[in-house]
């Protein structure tokens, strides 16, 4: 009998390799452990953080977006690489971080992840009216308010209603881009029924409960636009935007973010959509 067929087919064998699987597991998780303890000291950020994406991972995005928007892959990639690349933009959300009283938790270099791909929808989708549900610091607003100002430029206007419980959210969005955001401050449920105006698209990042992300979808059904895209930050733990796609008789896609030299594993980005056809 070899040693490969005594290893692979014995009880004994079985124990030997212990210390293999040992190795190949730890060489999986010891970098992340490492990358982990190395942000613990480098990073101020304590929750929702932030990352860029691998160069594969906005590749997959790009395809995810040609789908959902009937675009091509060269313009989907053209739009990711658009918010990338704005520099102006990036300068004043890390000179507003670092003013304000929470940049002893905020990082002053400016990360988007899977945020990219919201501001690639909306510059696709040329929306006049957005619903974003959970402002925080408000960089995700940021990035819907910026796609919003590029697509009124080439003559097609919109807004993003900003709604927050916290009066305080939505401190990184400047003045450049103040006139396309329409800040609400109150509990979301109450917003969205009381909304008085027709949602293009529409993203859920507030209250990650189950209740609340399903009661959000409800809320705002009424006023969604007949082809209205409807987000959800929270797909990576949460079925609820798959349950209300089937209920919908919508189509429904998850993208997986891939951080960059990141600890965490990512989050993702999950959208309901109009049936083709």
């Amino acid at each position: 009998m070899s040693i490969r067929t005594f290893l692979k087919t014995t009880a004994v064998g079985r124990i030997a390799l212990i210390p293999w699987r040992l190795k190949n597991a730890l060489g999986v998780c010891l970098p992340t452990v490492g990358a982990g303890v190395a942000w613990a000291f480098r990073s101020r950020e304590h929750y929702n953080y932030t990352y860029n994406l691998t160069e594969q991972n906005k590749d997959y995005l790009a395809a995810f977006i040609c789908v959902i928007t009937k675009s091509s892959f060269s313009q989907a990639r053209a739009c990711l690489d658009e918010i990338e690349n704005d520099s102006e933009l990036r300068a004043e959300i890390s000179a507003l971080g670092g003013l304000s009283e929470e940049r002893y938790i905020t990082d002053t270099e400016v990360r988007y992840g899977r945020r990219i791909g919201w501001y690639a929808l909306v510059r696709l989708m040329k929306p006049s009216c957005v619903v974003e549900t959970g402002v925080d610091k408000g960089l995700g607003t940021c990035v819907i308010a910026a796609a919003l100002r590029r697509n009124a430029m080439e003559g097609s206007p919109g807004k993003v209603v900003a709604i927050d419980i916290n009066p305080a959210a939505g401190f990184l969005v400047g003045p450049s881009l103040r006139d396309f955001v329409d800040f609400r401050f109150e509990d979301s449920l109450g917003a969205l029924r009381g909304l008085d105006r027709t949602a293009d698209i529409f993203i859920h990042d507030s209250d990650h409960t189950l209740e609340h992300e399903r009661n959000e979808y409800a809320a705002v059904e009424p006023h969604l636009s007949a082809k209205s895209l409807i987000l959800s930050d929270n797909s990576a733990q949460s079925a609820e935007l798959l349950a209300y796609a089937l209920k919908s008789s919508r189509q429904f896609l998850y993208f997986a973010e891939q951080p960059k030299n990141h600890w965490w594993p990512g989050e993702g980005i999950g959208v309901a959509f109009e049936q083709s056809g």
